[in-house]
């Protein structure tokens, strides 16, 4: 990788950062914890990396009243795992499995055209990096 790709690497990793910044900011899992989302979504990252060096990461959503979802504060646990097993893996990539078997209509309508976009902005990103 050439020295200027990298430059533009460091800088579009920090300007997303900047631009999207629900996503990245109050990120410390104790509070996520103590805000009790980890207690309606289970993410396991599977131990294995498939032969294009990806790792599956299975994520279930448990039952929960529709008023009790916060979906950025999923997003921001999504991306947190995602960095830690880039950081912890010689992982290339990622494949999500979801399970949204207990997710409600009214869970999914918390999921707008504008955060679909910020999402797909922040995987774009990271698919570069």
């Amino acid at each position: 990788m050439s020295l200027e790709r990298t430059k533009q690497t460091v800088d579009m990793y920090y300007t997303v950062r900047n631009l999207i910044p629900e996503f990245f900011r109050n990120r410390d899992p104790v509070i996520l914890q103590e805000q009790q989302v980890l207690t309606y979504v289970h993410v396991l990252p599977f131990p294995i990396l498939l032969d294009d060096f990806t790792q599956i990461i299975n994520t279930r959503f448990l039952g929960t009243e529709d008023d009790q979802i916060d979906t950025i504060k999923f997003i921001k646990i999504g991306i947190m795992v995602s960095e830690l097993i880039f950081r912890s893996t010689n992982a290339l990539g990622f494949q999500l499995v979801m399970d949204l078997k207990n997710v409600s209509l009214g869970v999914m309508m918390k999921i707008t055209p504008a955060i679909l976009k910020k999402i797909q902005v922040v995987i774009t990103v990271r698919n570069i990096l």
